[in-house]
């Protein structure tokens, strides 16, 4: 996370965004991060529990989650069709795991960090218009690495590793996340809201679970692992996160001015 926050830092500076906020509101911004912080822990606290697998099918529930904090936080209507996409969700969970007894306990911890995950996200949106987001970012980041060493004690006390201090081999993956991983793809992210519609790139990050259980099944051969069970109930839960996003594109269209035709690819009305 150190490593992260300083490359973040390097290229929030070389973009000419880079401020000293007061420290009210970095504080604020402390206080969103420890979601994200609990994400993280969470996370990696299924992978070990379960399996990716499992814990990249539950973090497709991040979307669903999402839809269910929006009203309460930014104090907007409950919608009955997200509702029902959520109950889809809740029916795919309980069949992954009735199949997957013994790791039900990190199927639980996983969707406990896709609401984390959510939660943040959530937040955000109560902040992002009072900053630069990648200055938001390189500060989201750094007290998230702050939170993450305030809570790796307790961490090693879980999941004892013994020394936290990383190998000469650990620091090649640790660069691997921190700077492909992390930055370059952040900034990949913010370059292709120049070309395609924040619909669009949600769409993107929705399908990151299929990756992962494809990089699962072919570096791990997780599929050995896996019974029906997890097969059917993924299919449900990825089912509802793509029939929550066609329906929030449908609204989008649907308010669209009658008579005027929207460009698929936009938010707005050419």
């Amino acid at each position: 996370m150190w490593m992260t926050a300083i490359m973040m830092g390097i290229f929030v500076t070389i973009s000419g965004k880079m401020v000293l906020l007061p420290l009210k509101a970095t504080l604020h911004i402390a206080a969103i991060s420890i979601s994200i912080a609990l994400h993280w822990v969470l996370f990696y606290a299924s992978i070990k529990l379960a399996s990716v697998s499992i814990a990249m099918i539950c973090l497709s529930s991040i979307a669903l989650f999402t839809a269910l904090l929006e009203p309460i936080v930014l104090k907007q209507k409950f919608e009955s069709v997200q509702i029902f996409f959520s109950l889809l969700v809740i029916i795919g969970v309980f069949l992954m795991a009735k199949e997957q007894e013994e790791q039900v306990v990190g199927i639980i911890i996983g969707l406990v960090s896709s609401f984390f995950s959510a939660l943040f996200t959530v937040l955000n949106k109560t902040i992002i218009h009072k900053y630069d987001s990648r200055l938001l970012s390189f500060y989201e980041i750094g007290c998230g690495f702050i939170i993450l060493t305030l809570l790796l004690p307790l961490i090693n006390f879980v999941f004892p590793i013994g020394s936290v201090i990383p190998t000469q081999e650990d620091w090649w993956y640790l660069f691997i996340l921190s700077f492909f991983c992390t930055v370059v793809a952040f900034n990949l992210s913010l370059s292709s809201l120049r070309f395609l519609s924040p619909f669009t790139v949600n769409l993107a990050i929705n399908l990151e679970p299929i990756y992962g259980i494809i990089l699962a099944f072919i570096v791990f051969k997780e599929y050995e692992l896996l019974g029906t069970g997890f097969y059917i109930g993924s299919v449900i839960i990825l089912i509802s996160v793509v029939g929550e996003t066609i329906w929030k594109r449908y609204k989008i269209w649907k308010s669209s001015t009658p008579g005027v035709v929207a460009d698929p690819n936009k938010n707005t009305i050419e």
